[in-house]
């Protein structure tokens, strides 16, 4: 078990690597025309030496790609401390439980629960969906299990189907930032929540801790999804730390993908090539040098044509489009350039995804031992199921 001052110290690392190098990981590559640290020649180099199989391969092994880009630094990226992961029992489960649930969700469900039989305590399943967590657990550990749900319609399922399985488990629809949710906390509790994006997950630790619930087990997932533009620590001494993270900051420490289908990666490519080849031309539209963001689209829009593509953006952007005057063919595979140069800058700001995620794992380690609670992480299952595979398990020391 790590001690209070092992999670500071790392904190302190982290954090200070996180400010001093800002200027290769706070920015947004999609605006950049050239690259933003054209001052590191050796950098520049280094990255366009690069064919794109070593690109992708380097951006798929964050470990490979900190040692890479700390040669090319006046900085060592390689300062996480490793994470040990959890061995879990193994779990006979009648193939009819799992029904109905993909196979790298119901892994996550099954790996996840499996780590949970240090206690008899009741459950409460935080953000619980359809609760097929809870449901396991129940019916693997004979447990009391609550689930809490905002959609009601997914309360109801989950609900006829903990009957259906004679599963103990109670759903109720319930908003987990009202102060009503509270009700539902109790001491001797233990806590749960499966990739609760951002501030639904730090809802629970913050209120969990003040109703001295006894034990947590929280994976964190989405950090960008928050309230406020700029993030909110939860610990003293991350709220001490002079680094503001924007919600843009925040979505770095996700951008890791382990699972894409050939056809996912394609549309990913084309997509991007045409947004960047949009940028140029709508900044020739607008007379303005700057980057103009456009709302998602459809899938099925990127099988069709550049210039359907651009007509679609310049609608959605209020902007006259003259095709006449449009060399759509040169415009595109300018956007295809820039994909290139795009893609190069983004290997930089990957270098510290996993840097910046520990930091805020560390950030939500040291609340929950400011309010008195043992607190570890670990993984509770391998990268290749999930890459948000980060544990953090609490244990309140003085229970009622």
């Amino acid at each position: 078990m790590a001690s209070t001052n092992s999670f500071s110290q790392q904190f302190v690392q982290i954090d200070t690597l996180l400010q001093q190098t800002k200027h290769y990981w706070q920015l947004l590559p999609f605006e950049h025309l050239s690259f933003p640290w054209a001052d590191n020649s050796e950098l520049v180099d280094f990255v366009n030496s690069l064919s794109s199989q070593e690109l992708e391969a380097l951006d798929a092994d964050d470990l490979a790609l900190r040692s890479a880009l700390s040669r090319y630094l006046d900085y060592e990226l390689d300062i996480l401390a490793p994470l040990s992961l959890e061995q879990q029992p193994e779990v006979n489960v009648p193939p009819w439980l799992k029904a109905g649930i993909k196979g790298r969700k119901w892994q996550q469900i099954e790996k996840f629960s499996s780590l949970l039989n240090s206690d008899k305590l009741p459950v409460l399943e935080w953000c619980a969906g359809k609760g097929h967590l809870g449901r396991l657990i129940g019916f693997t550990q004979q447990r009391q299990v609550t689930s809490l749900e905002w959609q009601q319609s997914l309360c109801q399922h989950g609900a006829e189907l903990s009957k259906k399985h004679n599963v103990e488990q109670q759903f109720y629809q319930s908003d987990v930032f009202s102060e009503d949710v509270t009700q539902y906390l109790m001491p001797k509790q233990h806590a749960i929540a499966l990739h609760a994006c951002g501030d639904l997950h730090s809802s629970l630790l913050q209120r969990a801790s003040k109703k001295r619930v006894e034990h947590l087990s929280v994976v964190p997932c989405c950090y960008h999804l928050i309230q406020h533009q700029v993030y909110q620590p939860l610990s003293t001494l991350a709220q001490q730390s002079s680094l503001r993270l924007s919600i843009r900051d925040l979505n770095l420490s996700m951008q890791q993908t382990v699972v894409a289908t050939t056809r996912e990666k394609h549309h990913r490519r084309v997509e991007v090539a045409w947004r960047l080849a949009f940028d140029l031309l709508q900044r020739r539209l607008r007379q303005v040098e700057s980057y103009l963001p456009l709302p998602s689209i459809k899938q099925s829009m990127l099988t069709g044509s550049f210039e359907v593509f651009c007509q679609w953006a310049c609608d959605k952007k209020g902007l006259a489009l003259d095709k006449d005057e449009v060399d759509f063919n040169t415009l595109e595979q300018a956007g295809w350039e820039r994909r290139a140069l795009n893609t190069k800058i983004e290997l930089v700001t990957h270098g510290f995804r996993q840097l910046l995620e520990r930091w805020l794992l560390l950030d939500r380690v040291l609340f929950l031992q400011q309010q008195g609670y043992e607190a570890k992480l670990s993984l509770f299952c391998p990268t290749e199921v999930t890459p948000r595979n980060t544990l953090i398990s609490a244990k309140l020391l003085k229970p009622h």
